[in-house]
């Protein structure tokens, strides 16, 4: 009842313009006052759409045509806010500190795993948001064993991906869209992120819509601002956030790999070496001399 009185007020506004706009009388804009409330409960559809489209000028023909179209838009808009509703309220309940009792710990735990269908061994601790904007069909999958610490803030307008063994600390942000300015109106652009398994992404780190993937066993240091893709062990520090090493050399990655992972999902040798020269060994000299700083 609450949206039908909201198109109410509109209607009377807007039916008011139409009417204006065609020098016509009181009666004319009765008339289109109440073919949007008509065409609301019929099609779902807005008293700006129904402007926007100068619906009233309309064909019959038209008018279904473009009618189906904003129903089967409707219902999409309704399911989402009613799945916005809903995640509202789980936060509302379930980031509550009181679910940090020992007793109540796995409740929350199990809660999360089936709100967000994710894998086994998920710990959750308060205050973690994972919600989506804008009325944009963003997904999210999370893997085994993942922690994400109280104050995290996951944004999955977009993709997010996250594999097994991810550890997610303390106050962590992470954002999959952004917004462009289009004919001075501002549309939200969507974008991927995936954090390959055993990543670390420490306290209060930015993860930027513009970084798409944080490699395997990469470590993302605290308060760091992420905006570009991180390769696999990489060890990440600082705003804006910069490699300044890796936890092994390539070489000790295979055999590390060789007991860890099975065949076909090690990294290959090359692309090892080649992030090694290029993010560490061919900057070592930038690297202590920002870390200085």
């Amino acid at each position: 009842m609450s949206r039908l009185s909201q198109v109410i007020q509109y209607a009377l506004i807007h039916s008011k313009e139409i009417s204006r706009a065609n020098g016509r009388n009181s009666l004319f804009r009765l008339r289109i006052f109440f073919d949007m409330i008509y065409c609301f409960l019929k099609y779902r559809m807005w008293t700006n759409q129904y402007v926007k489209e100068n619906f009233h000028q309309k064909s019959q023909n038209e008018r279904k045509r473009l009618g189906l179209q904003y129903r089967e838009e409707g219902k999409k808009r309704d399911a989402w806010q009613k799945d916005f509703r809903e995640n509202r309220l789980f936060f509302i309940k379930y980031g509550n500190i009181k679910y940090e009792k020992a007793s109540l710990r796995k409740k929350r735990d199990k809660a999360y795993t089936k709100r967000y269908e994710t894998g086994k061994n998920l710990f959750v601790e308060y205050d973690v948001n994972i919600s989506r904007q804008h009325y944009l069909e963003g997904t999210i999958k999370i893997g085994n064993n993942v922690l994400l610490a109280k104050h995290v803030f996951i944004d999955y307008s977009g993709e997010v991906i996250i594999h097994d063994n991810v550890a997610i600390a303390n106050g962590v942000i992470i954002e999959t869209h952004t917004h462009s300015l289009v004919n001075k109106k501002s549309i939200p652009i969507q974008s991927k992120l995936e954090i390959f398994d055993g990543a670390s992404i420490l306290t209060r780190a930015y993860i930027a819509d513009t970084c798409h993937s944080i490699g395997r066993l990469a470590k993302i240091g605290a308060g760091s601002y992420v905006r570009s893709n991180i390769p696999p062990y990489a060890i990440v520090i600082g705003n804006p956030a910069k490699i300044v090493g890796f936890k092994m050399t390539p070489e000790e990655i295979i055999e590390y790999e060789k007991t860890h992972y099975d065949e076909n999902d090690r990294l290959p040798l090359d692309l090892l070496q080649k992030n090694y020269k290029k993010y560490f060994l061919s900057r070592c000299k930038e690297i202590r001399q920002w870390c200085k700083i």
